[in-house]
């Protein structure tokens, strides 16, 4: 925390008949400013799965007649993708960029999310085919099915409450996608496994990990101002 000192000189005039006498008072304001930090780091795991695909039942017009599971997608280095990472009692100070989901190449783009509860998520597709954008929270429960029959649409919908919100498509079985609802801060690591969260609050925080497919983690750092903190995972199975 510093604090900068921004000096105010106020001028007043005192008049009594024809004499003004001038006096000048010297104050000061204090304004604070904070020195955050950084936090940067990549997630991996120490084998490298398959590639795994799947056949195409319908639709292989626009899918082709197979299509890769992208639950787990693994560089050749061991990054892993799409893991989100949440600052535990960190809430957003910024508001994240709008959401969005899109049905693209019978994929839905992005595969994971990270959103602020209470936002809207835009839902729209590029896709010739008929695709549902059905929406699952954590106890299970439907909180939307949207059908959208042909490009050019665009819905949007609630998002509430915190949770791990489960998105597939009810014609489609292999196309899945999750939206991490929450009010704390957080990403989701990219296709080299890397991710970065900026304007920390100096201090000791619990980092929690999560992975469709992997074990949920705990991990703590300390966020030093005006200092980036490199942090390694590896996930489990």
């Amino acid at each position: 925390m510093r604090a900068d000192r921004v000096f105010s000189w106020i001028r007043l005039f005192i008049c009594r008949g024809v004499i003004c006498a001038a006096i000048f008072i010297v104050g000061t304001v204090v304004t604070e400013t904070q020195d955050f930090g950084a936090l940067r780091g990549f997630v991996k795991v120490d084998v490298v799965p398959d590639t795994v695909m799947v056949a195409v039942e319908a639709d292989q017009g626009v899918c082709g007649q197979q299509i890769e599971d992208q639950s787990t997608l693994v560089d050749s280095s061991g990054g892993v993708a799409n893991v989100v990472i949440i600052v535990n009692g960190l809430p957003w100070i910024n508001d994240p960029p709008p959401s969005m989901i899109n049905n693209r190449k019978c994929f839905f783009e992005p595969r994971v999310q990270v959103v602020k509860t209470r936002s809207q998520i835009e839902i729209l597709s590029e896709d010739e085919t008929l695709h549902s954008t059905h929406a699952y929270d954590d106890r299970q429960r439907t909180m939307f099915n949207v059908a959208i029959p042909f490009p050019g649409l665009n819905i949007q919908r609630p998002l509430r409450r915190p949770g791990v919100v489960r998105v597939e498509c009810d014609s489609h079985s292999w196309m899945r996608g999750w939206i991490y609802v929450t009010d704390d801060v957080g990403t989701v690591s990219g296709m080299d496994g890397t991710f970065e969260i900026s304007r920390i609050p100096p201090g000791t925080y619990d980092l929690k990990i999560w992975h469709e497919r992997y074990q949920e983690q705990t991990h703590s750092v300390v966020v030093t101002p005006g200092e980036t903190t490199e942090i390694n995972l590896t996930l489990q199975y």
